[in-house]
């Protein structure tokens, strides 16, 4: 596990070494970002699917043949993040994403990540790079689970005063579904958020 949490850092911090300009944060410097906007769904991987209702893959929104049957959904998160290099930071984020299956059935995933932050380019114009993974409260019609998910996000904000900024995101979340008693229910569902984010940091 230790060897893993080195790798991941390490690629984390990658970016930061093609930069040679002054670092703006220091280790301790803190950010609290709450960010909203729309999630496409990507892909929907049902391993287990009978053939006659087509194939265990699918791709983005919409009804037709080899589509996901969902609907485009939101996506709201708060984060807050401590850095402990001038280039990485790692914190927490709770969010909240929803979606529309084909039958009209809201679908809600809450995730609670651990979140990790490279800074490469940093100052009054940023471009955040990060990696989220936690656990995940899935809802769809009437019943919920609590299962485990993952994020990467990549960014770019501008701060309009040395403490308050904004900024547009892009990302890919993946939620897959996982059951020990019973194989055949699991599933994967990923989707594409693209969102707006306030940050305010010192």
């Amino acid at each position: 596990m230790k060897k893993i949490l080195g790798i991941l850092a390490t690629l984390l911090l990658l970016p930061s070494l093609l930069f040679a300009a002054e670092p703006y944060y220091d280790s301790g410097s803190q950010i609290f970002n709450i960010t909203a906007g729309a999630t496409v769904p990507f892909f929907y991987n049902y391993p287990d699917r009978d053939p006659s209702q087509g194939s265990d893959w699918t791709f983005w929104p919409g009804d037709g043949p080899n589509r996901t049957h969902r609907s485009v959904g939101g996506v709201g998160a708060i984060s807050y993040q401590v850095f402990l290099h001038p280039y990485f930071a790692i914190g927490g984020e709770l969010g909240f994403q929803f979606d529309f299956s084909r039958a009209g059935i809201v679908e809600t995933n809450v995730p609670i990540f651990v979140k990790a932050t490279t800074v490469p380019v940093q100052g009054r114009f940023e471009v955040p790079i990060s990696l989220g993974a936690g656990l995940l409260y899935t809802s769809y019609d009437g019943a919920s689970k609590l299962t485990f998910g993952c994020e990467l996000e990549v960014g770019m904000r501008y701060f309009i005063t040395d403490e308050w900024g904004v900024g547009i995101n892009v990302g890919l979340y993946v939620f897959p579904e996982l059951y020990v008693s019973d194989s055949t229910k699991m599933s994967t569902l990923a989707y594409i958020p693209a969102t707006i984010t306030v940050s305010y940091r010192h």
